[in-house]
């Protein structure tokens, strides 16, 4: 609300912050959907919900399994974001989910990082879950670049993540994906035809379907076009203190809100960002 955005500009004075809709009313997108996706839509949420009907449906409906809301933000950063025109003025982006911290100042410029050495991809971690888990990943793969993901891992010799690919000998294969939560992005390739083309097929009729995430939709189409600008901040020393899921610099530490207080004696951790103390106040987690 206007509160909230309000005490957010006050937090990060001088810098500029913009507050973006990402999508209309639910109801008015349901309306305008082409009737497969909509109709796709209503059968998934029927088997949650046997007399669910479209009008019933809001943000906060499970279909079948998780909440629409949560599916939404994933179909968005998959296809939507890299087009969308707040970002239109951009060559780069810096994302961090809303439950990734920041512990302190950071050290070294990540962003700096990624432009100096033309990456198209600079993320926190490689492994965030799997694509393949379907032979249907695969298939939309192979219909956008004619070929598909065999085998992707990191390599101490070489600076990127290293890929191999193949054709429908590959369709079994379960692969790593960028871990969504911490990355930068080059938008220029992540908005070309070729890349927004893939993102259309990968999402496909299934609107609203956490089967096919944005973590995939990035990690894919680097692995394929360009490997050799796809780092990780684990390969090239970057510890930046940013926490996530119980987890900072990729060490297992607990709760955040004890890690904020206490620190983490046995990692020798202690949390010391006066900037944002009393500042930026989380009310989840432990």
């Amino acid at each position: 609300d206007e509160k909230d955005m309000i005490q957010s500009r006050k937090i990060v004075y001088p810098a500029n912050i913009t507050f973006v809709k990402d999508s209309p009313p639910l109801q008015e997108v349901l309306i305008s959907l082409p009737e497969e996706r909509r109709q796709n839509l209503l059968t998934r949420c029927l088997e949650k919900n046997p007399n669910i009907t479209l009008e019933d449906i809001d943000w906060w409906t499970y279909c079948p399994n998780s909440r629409i809301n949560y599916n939404w933000q994933a179909e968005f950063r998959a296809w939507h974001i890299w087009r969308n025109p707040a970002l239109a003025k951009y060559k780069y982006m810096l994302w961090i989910d809303s439950d990734g911290f920041s512990t302190r100042p950071w050290d070294r410029d990540p962003m700096a990082y990624l432009i100096n050495n033309n990456l198209v991809v600079f993320a926190a971690r490689f492994g965030g879950g799997k694509f393949g888990r379907e032979e249907e990943h695969h298939r939309r793969i192979f219909k956008s670049f004619n070929t598909t993901i065999c085998e992707a891992y990191e390599d101490k010799r070489v600076p990127h993540v290293v890929s191999k690919l193949g054709g429908k000998e590959c369709f079994d294969k379960k692969i790593k994906n960028v871990h969504g939560y911490f990355h930068l992005t080059n938008l220029d390739f992540y908005r070309s035809d070729m890349v927004v083309n893939w993102a259309k097929n990968w999402i496909g009729d299934c609107y609203l379907c956490r089967n096919f995430d944005d973590q995939a939709a990035v990690t894919v189409p680097a692995l394929i076009l360009a490997p050799q600008k796809l780092w990780t901040m684990d390969a090239h020393n970057f510890s930046l203190g940013v926490f996530h899921n119980c987890e900072m610099d990729n060490q297992k530490v607990g709760g955040f809100l004890n890690l904020w207080k206490k620190g983490h004696r046995k990692l020798n951790i202690t949390i010391n960002f006066p900037e944002a103390r009393a500042n930026c106040k989380i009310k989840a987690g432990a």
